[in-house]
């Protein structure tokens, strides 16, 4: 009969913990990842982490609960920061400087001249990261080689693309 108790209990304290701290909650996971809708995500992830751990929970509304609650919320954004980086892939529009507009088909045929006379693991490299929208650390793995020379690989082949196309 006592666990019956404490599970509605549990439950409340919950809720008001939530709804106490919730506004809390988002501004600190907006100011850690600066867009709402992953700070809405990084404060879910808060909460399934304050339910499994309620047990720590003196009292709904305190200082040691309020510092729990901002510490559980920072975690949760400081881990989806760190997955998104992890994940992070180079979207085709950031390599807009390599790439003729649609409407220039000669601008077009200078971009895979100047590609054409890269050597090829330099054009390999710039090709999987800006078409492929692969990170260097993935560049390097396809490749076969350290992390390191598929960024040089990669920072060589954009810079000579890019000097090329300027004097062209």
């Amino acid at each position: 009969m006592e666990s019956n108790e404490r599970g509605p209990a549990r439950r409340r304290n919950l809720e008001q913990t939530y709804l106490e701290y919730r506004n809390m909650m988002f501004r600190l996971a907006r100011d850690i990842l600066g867009d709402d809708a992953l700070a809405e995500d990084a404060v879910s992830e808060a909460l399934v982490k304050l339910v499994a751990r309620s047990d720590c929970l003196e009292e709904p509304t305190g200082p040691k609960t309020r510092r729990f609650v901002a510490i559980l919320t920072e975690h949760a954004a400081i881990d989806l920061l760190r997955k998104r980086k992890r994940e992070r892939t180079v979207p085709l529009e950031a390599a807009a400087e390599l790439r003729a507009p649609a409407w220039d088909p000669e601008g077009r045929l200078d971009v895979l001249a100047a590609l054409d006379r890269l050597p090829i693991e330099q054009r390999t490299a710039v090709q999987l990261s800006l078409a492929c929208g692969m990170t260097a650390k993935q560049v390097a793995r396809t490749l076969g080689c350290t992390v390191s020379k598929a960024e040089k690989l990669i920072s060589r082949g954009k810079n000579t693309l890019r000097n090329e196309l300027k004097e062209g």
